[in-house]
C-alpha cells in the first residue's frame, strides 16, 4: 500500500526539531553552505500495467555536500506530483552512507497502476539547512521521469524467400495497454514505420510507415532488392511504451 503522508510528516518534524536542536548546541567555526550535488533515479521510465498494484517503482537517491557530518544539520524532502498535477508520494529520504564531505540519502517512491495514470510526473526536491545563527535556508531542484502503459508488436515480413524487386509485404498487430484497467487492445491510427539493413551494411535505411487500423492491424508492401534484416517501429509517445520487431527476409 502507498506510504502513510502521516507516518512522513511526523518523522519530518522530528528531524526538523532534531535537527534545530543539534545547530543550537553546536558552537562550531562558520561551516561550507551544504549543497544538494546530485539527484539519481533507478529509472526514467516505469512501464507500468494498468492492473499492476502498489509498490515501490523508483528509487531515489540524493547526493548531499553537508560538510559538517552533523546529522539532521541539512534535511532533504520532495513531494511527488503525478501526470494529473496531484499528489503522489512524499519523499523523506534516509542516510545510507557518507563519503568525506559528502552525505548519500535514498527513498522510493510508489506508484499504483490502477491509480496513477500515466505521463510525466515530477519530483520537487527541497534542501533546507541552517546557518550558525540558526537562520533556515532552502534550496530546490525539480526532477522528471515517466510513468508509461505497455504496448506489444508484432511483425512478419512474407514471402520467405522473396524474388529480386518483388513486394515483400510487411504485417502485424500493435496492442496497447489501456490507461487505466483492462487487457491491452490493438490500437488503431498509431504509426509504425520500416528500416532495413542490407547483408554486410552497417547501418538502416527508412523505408517507409503505415498507419494501424481496426484491431490495430497494420500492413505495407515494399518492394525486396537485397537479402538482410527488416525492422518495424513504434515510437510510443509520453504515455505508451515504444516497441521494435524485426524479421531477416532472404532474397533470391
Amino acid at each position: 500500500m502507498r506510504k502513510s503522508l502521516v507516518r512522513r510528516g511526523a518523522a519530518a518534524a522530528l528531524a526538523v526539531l532534531t535537527g534545530l536542536t543539534t545547530a543550537a548546541l553546536a558552537a562550531s567555526p562558520a561551516q561550507a553552505a551544504p549543497a544538494l550535488a546530485g539527484v539519481t533515479l533507478s529509472t526514467g521510465t516505469v512501464v507500468l500495467d494498468g492492473d499492476a498494484g502498489c509498490a515501490n517503482r523508483v528509487k531515489v537517491t540524493y547526493k548531499v555536500y553537508d560538510p559538517t557530518a552533523e546529522e539532521n544539520y541539512a534535511d532533504v524532502s520532495a513531494d511527488v506530483i503525478g501526470a494529473d498535477g496531484d499528489l503522489v508520494d512524499f519523499l523523506y529520504p534516509a542516510q545510507t552512507s557518507r563519503s568525506g564531505d559528502y552525505v548519500y540519502l535514498t527513498d522510493w517512491i510508489f506508484i499504483c497502476g490502477g491509480l496513477d495514470g500515466a505521463g510525466r510526473y515530477t519530483i520537487r526536491t527541497e534542501l533546507e539547512w541552517y546557518d550558525d545563527d540558526f537562520n533556515s535556508h532552502v534550496v530546490e531542484r525539480v526532477t522528471t521521469f515517466y510513468v508509461k502503459r505497455p504496448t506489444s508488436l508484432t511483425y512478419n515480413a512474407t514471402p520467405e524467400p522473396v524474388k529480386r524487386n518483388s513486394a515483400l509485404t510487411h504485417g502485424g498487430v500493435l496492442k496497447a495497454d489501456p490507461v487505466g484497467y483492462g487487457a491491452k487492445y490493438g490500437l488503431k491510427g498509431a504509426v509504425v514505420k520500416f528500416y532495413f539493413k542490407a547483408d554486410g551494411a552497417r547501418t538502416y535505411v527508412y523505408k517507409g510507415q503505415a498507419t494501424t487500423g481496426t484491431g490495430g492491424k497494420y500492413s505495407k508492401n515494399i518492394k525486396a532488392t537485397h537479402s538482410g534484416l527488416w525492422k518495424v517501429v513504434y515510437d510510443g509517445n509520453s504515455f505508451r511504451q515504444p516497441q521494435t520487431a524485426y524479421d531477416a527476409v532472404k532474397v533470391k
